[in-house]
Order: C-alpha cells, then sequence, then structure tokens
C-alpha cells in the first residue's frame, strides 16, 4: 500500500479487497507495479506480491523471514493485476 501511495494510487488494506482493483492481466503483460495475487487452499485470495521485474516480486514473507525477494511464481498465481494504468 505504502509504495502504491507514493505513486498516487489508494489501495484497500487486504490483498482479498485489492484484487478487486485495477484490470487483471496475463503473466505475459506483467510489468513492474504490477500485483500478483496467491490464494490459500481454499482458493480465497490471502497474499500479494509487488513484481519488480525480471521475475521476481517483493512480498512480506512471515515475521520471522521479513521482506523477501522471490520468484514471481514461487506460488501459483490466483490472479494479477495492474493497478498503475500503463
Amino acid at each position: 500500500m505504502s509504495v502504491m501511495a507514493h505513486f498516487g494510487v489508494s489501495l484497500p488494506r487486504d490483498s482479498r479487497s485489492q484484487s478487486g482493483a485495477g484490470r487483471s492481466i496475463t503473466s505475459s503483460q506483467m510489468r513492474p507495479g504490477d500485483l500478483v495475487f496467491y490464494a490459500g487452499s481454499g482458493g480465497t485470495i490471502n497474499h500479494v506480491a509487488l513484481y519488480i521485474g525480471n521475475g521476481q516480486v517483493c512480498h512480506a514473507s512471515t515475521a520471522k523471514t521479513g521482506i523477501k525477494i522471490s520468484t514471481w511464481n514461487y506460488r501459483s498465481p490466483a490472479k494479477i493485476v495492474n493497478v498503475l494504468g500503463d
């Protein structure tokens, strides 16, 4: 939310609500700044990551491991969204 707010994009607080913002895109359309959403075993979105390019995302992993950079498909994405409108 903080990164997007810096660029004038207001997002809801939780990942499930954020997944409804912007425009759904495919992985081949991803550009830095797009949001990648992941779902739990029940199919409900429960995690979001920021695509930073070169096949990588930045995300808050756990309290123990903190902020991490991972491959965008380290989990199977449930949805990918462009919120910057570019």
